[in-house]
């Protein structure tokens, strides 16, 4: 791909998308904005699982994590379950670079399409392949998501209060991981070809990227000999390392508003405390000493958020930072998208030129680096099912008008 007549790190990649949901297209959307051309190929009637989930709106719009991980990628229908369909995948296949998926193990081996199959068409084909738990070993045969493979790594125990269940992560945290991962293969993959002439199977195990993320916790236990046990961490956002109070996430002025507040020092208490306006309860003598504060740690919070609970998120803020105290707001992801002044400064985030469905803007950020990449105002929005099949039958593939008109009265495209 070339925009404004310069070619990007990827152009002349063509790559075949199956991937769904969230791991997957992660990957993809990296690579597309590297200037690969990503053709996402859907079946004809499901499409893409999160277009069609149910979702409390107030807590997830699947329509926009649809439009954030598959922007600019080309659009292909195509139903696989039939000889016609498997025959265009080949044919596809053939003038590709990279396929990637990250169903379970054997799906694509029942199709046909395994490694060994899709060397038979090309061979010099680049295969990615993301099942949770790869394509070997005691549980090759197990379905998985994100959530699953955060607990299985350990990481789901070590959020958490003590004394209560493991917290885990709010969100899918390992399915993007995974998605950095499946991105570096394909451009590892893509180094070796260009070097051997070869093609390669990357097995990549979304569980093992999970269990890489611990190696702190292995670390700690080879060096010191300790047990990460979450009944002896500090509760809620305390500090342990180092010891710090106040420190946590306090409530602020409006509809679920907080500020982060860290006070690392006994001058930085004192001008914690003048900032404040040096309140009765700050001129406790058991508060003047780190070892003070941190025995009286659960009052200290109460008393904080007493001040806070009268300000705005960014004026406790403000205020803080302006006497040299660590504070920053919890952004939503409305304030996070509109109103963070780095993001805006260095245009992290990109507003599309098409609005959803409801009016409002569709925005997505961009790559998290400074690379030659599609520039923003080439950026594409997520396509509808089968949207350039036109582009990928007639100009790719070279099908005759009535061939596609046929496949499409057939349910094939």
């Amino acid at each position: 791909m070339a925009v404004n007549g310069k070619r990007l790190p990827l152009s002349g990649v063509r790559v075949l998308d199956l991937t769904w949901v969230v791991s997957g297209p992660q990957a993809t959307r990296l690579l597309a904005d590297l200037g690969a051309e990503v053709i996402k190929v859907e079946a004809r009637t499901r499409g893409e699982q999160v277009r069609n989930m149910t979702f409390n709106p107030r807590v997830l719009s699947t329509r926009g994590m649809f439009v954030y991980f598959n922007r600019n990628k080309l659009g292909a229908s195509l139903n696989l379950s039939g000889p016609e369909g498997k025959q265009v995948f080949r044919e596809l296949t053939a003038v590709s670079d990279v396929v990637i998926e990250n169903f379970s193990a054997h799906v694509m081996e029942r199709w046909g399409f395994d490694y060994a199959g899709l060397t038979a068409i090309n061979p010099s084909i680049i295969y990615v392949s993301m099942p949770g738990f790869g394509h070997s070993g005691p549980n090759v045969d197990y379905q998985s998501n994100g959530p699953t493979l955060q607990a299985l790594s350990g990481q789901t125990f070590a959020g958490g209060m003590p004394g209560m269940p493991p917290a885990g992560w709010g969100y899918s945290y390992m399915d993007h991981t995974a998605g950095y991962y499946g991105a570096m293969a394909v451009l590892q993959a893509i180094y070796y070809r260009n070097r051997t002439g070869r093609g390669q199977f990357v097995d990549l195990a979304q569980l093992e990227t999970g269990c890489s993320l611990m190696g702190t916790y292995v670390l700690d236990r080879s060096a010191n000999g300790r047990s990460f046990r979450r009944p002896g961490m500090p509760a809620g956002n305390r500090s342990l390392n180092p010891a710090a109070a106040p420190h946590g996430v306090y409530r602020c002025q409006g509809d679920d508003r907080w500020v982060a507040i860290a006070v690392l020092s006994d001058a930085e208490w004192l001008r914690f405390s003048e900032a404040l306006g040096a309140p009765v309860w700050a001129r406790n003598p058991e508060l003047t000493t780190l070892a003070g504060r941190l025995r009286h740690q659960d009052e200290l919070d109460r008393c904080v958020e007493t001040w806070t609970a009268h300000h705005t998120q960014q004026e406790v803020m403000h205020i803080l930072q302006a006497n040299g105290i660590a504070a920053g707001m919890v952004q939503d992801p409305a304030q996070r998208a509109e109103e963070d002044p780095e993001l805006q400064a260095r245009g992290h985030i990109v507003r599309l030129p098409v609005a959803q469905e409801d009016g409002s803007p569709q925005r997505v950020d961009s790559l998290p680096m400074t690379v030659p990449a599609l520039p923003h105002d080439a950026y594409r929005p997520a396509p509808e099912t089968g949207h350039d099949n036109d582009y990928v039958y007639r100009e790719l593939l070279g099908m005759a008008s009535d061939d596609i008109d046929a496949y499409l009265e057939q349910g094939i495209f």
